[in-house]
């Protein structure tokens, strides 16, 4: 899908102006779909579209509501969305920064494929030690690898390591303690992710190792599904 394509999904469904013709709940129900729809679309793609939507968000909404076709409920609703894709974009920064030291290294970041993971060196071990990772982002193209994590003086260390000089990579299991839990009431309203472990004596999860010929390993963790793509991608090249 291109840029010109999310501009009319956007003008279409998600532009405050749409209340012009789309009214009430039903444009908070169109609407709200489409931000689902074009957070998961546009995950990945840089801090400067998350950007845009939350100024176009934010323009679009105060001349809506100096023209009247508009209510503060759906007034406060936007502002909550806005609120979410500028978090979002700040997230972002860091596949941009990425992407410019892909750049840099003569490489087409264009053709990469980003992963927001959580970073680690050695082996993790546990579920326990899954709280010591620091967020990253992981890239993938052009036969490498490339990844950006956050120092703790505020600097971002990237590497890019060729597929040539990578000796292994596979996923492998991590447990940790299932620590006691008692059910709420608010569960019955919003269920609770825990639910679906609290007959299981212990907790299970998939780590990503990638080990290189210079004796360097490192460990990626996420939910199973992503790390699987990840596994696929880099089989793939």
């Amino acid at each position: 899908m291109n840029y010109e394509l999310y501009n009319i999904i956007y003008f279409i469904w998600i532009n405050p102006l749409a209340q012009l013709f789309i009214k009430g709940w039903l444009f908070f129900g169109i609407s709200l779909i489409a931000f689902i729809v074009f957070y998961q679309i546009l995950k990945s793609k840089g801090k400067q579209v998350f950007s845009f939507l939350s100024a176009t968000i934010i323009g679009s909404e105060a001349i809506a509501l100096l023209f009247g076709f508009t209510n503060f409920f759906i007034l406060f609703y936007l502002l909550v969305v806005s609120g979410i894709f500028l978090v979002a974009a700040n997230e972002e920064k860091k596949v941009d920064i990425l992407r410019e030291y892909i750049n840099t290294n003569n490489m087409n970041s264009q053709k990469w494929d980003y992963y927001h993971l959580f970073f680690g060196r050695g082996e993790i071990s546990s579920i326990e030690e899954v709280g010591k990772l620091i967020p990253s982002i992981l890239a993938i193209g052009e036969n490498n690898i490339a990844y950006s994590v956050k120092m703790p003086n505020g600097d971002y260390y990237n590497q890019i390591i060729p597929i040539k000089n990578i000796n292994s990579y596979d996923l492998y299991d991590i447990k940790g303690k299932q620590e006691l839990y008692y059910v709420k009431i608010q569960d019955l309203f919003l269920p609770n992710r825990r639910l679906r472990t609290l007959h299981k004596p212990y907790l299970e999860s998939f780590c990503l190792t990638i080990s290189t010929k210079d004796g360097e390993l490192i460990s990626f963790y996420e939910e199973p599904d992503i790390l699987q793509k990840i596994i696929i991608k880099l089989d793939e090249i």
